[in-house]
């Protein structure tokens, strides 16, 4: 019974590790006219290293097959693998607007109209949008099908034109949205509540936080000096201490992170937790099928 309890346990983990493993970091730029070297707003999706922040780019995103478009949020959608985004205020076709993004080809589909400026977007498990609105100093909630934002608590003391979101588990998300120098926060996504953590130390850059994304307990976020020379880093940020540490160098103006499946690996990873509850139905049935055969009678034979 236990070798064939252990056995079943064993096959579960390998089913769930391998969709578990099928992660990777993307980040989304938004080009703006602040830098000289890009002719408005031209936004990038990237895949990232998180040794180094080496960045290798996916596709470039438009509307229609050919107006390109900046983001300022990126998520992926827990069962769905669906990437979403929100675009930036200043976009000139759909702005401050949720988008479905095609990542195999950049194409960005118009969802509806946020009716606040969003600067993060986070997914919690069971498929919930979430944004954070640094005008109102709220979260807020997003409706899938129209894009609407209706947003939750009350709005904190002050904050910074930008900010990130993460969502790390039982209905919290950490905060960086008062810049590079200010604090790590969580909040009660229920309730809208925000709790003020440790300060910021050692950010590359003391401007702002933002497009945040957290995997098996590293926090990463995008640290830049918006406003100026649009420079960007890929930093790690301890929750408990506040300490930033410098991973690498981003493409100028990147935005946001998120993790998600693979290119490569998405339709397995996805098909695997779709069918979680088959699959352990039937190694729970293989576990029952060995261990009638193990507790069979086994006695000699009569003369």
């Amino acid at each position: 019974m236990a070798r064939a309890l252990r056995l079943a346990l064993a096959l579960v983990a390998i089913v769930f590790a391998g969709a578990a493993a099928a992660q990777t970091l993307y980040a989304s730029s938004l080009r703006t006219y602040s830098d000289p070297g890009y002719h408005g707003v031209e936004g990038n999706l990237y895949l990232v290293d998180t040794e180094n922040g080496a960045t290798t780019l996916v596709t470039s995103l438009n509307v229609g097959g050919k107006t390109p478009v900046g983001i300022d949020g990126l998520a992926i959608h827990p069962r769905t693998g669906v990437f979403y985004g929100i675009t930036a205020p200043t976009s000139s076709v759909i702005p401050r607007s949720l988008v479905i993004i095609d990542p195999t080809n950049g194409n960005v589909s118009l969802v509806g109209d946020l009716g606040e400026i969003g600067s993060d977007i986070g997914f919690d498990p069971d498929g919930t949008l979430y944004v954070w609105l640094p005008i109102v100093r709220r979260v807020g909630v997003v409706d899938l099908d129209t894009g609407h934002v209706t947003p939750r608590g009350n709005a904190i003391a002050h904050g910074a034109t930008k900010g990130g979101f993460a969502f790390i588990g039982n209905g919290r998300a950490y905060l960086a949205v008062t810049g590079g120098a200010g604090t790590l926060d969580t909040i009660d996504l229920a309730t809208g509540a925000v709790t003020t953590g440790p300060p910021l130390a050692g950010a590359p850059f003391p401007d702002l936080m933002t497009g945040l994304a957290y995997w098996r307990g590293t926090l990463y976020a995008v640290n830049t000096n918006f406003g100026r020379s649009t420079e960007a880093n890929l930093v790690t940020i301890d929750p408990t201490t506040g300490k930033v540490t410098n991973v690498g160098p981003l493409p100028n103006d990147t935005d946001a992170l998120t993790f998600g499946p693979s290119q490569g690996t998405k339709d397995m990873s996805t098909s695997i937790l779709e069918w979680r509850i088959p699959i352990l139905v039937a190694l729970g049935v293989f576990a029952l099928i060995v261990l009638v055969v193990t507790m069979r009678p086994t006695g000699k034979p009569k003369a």
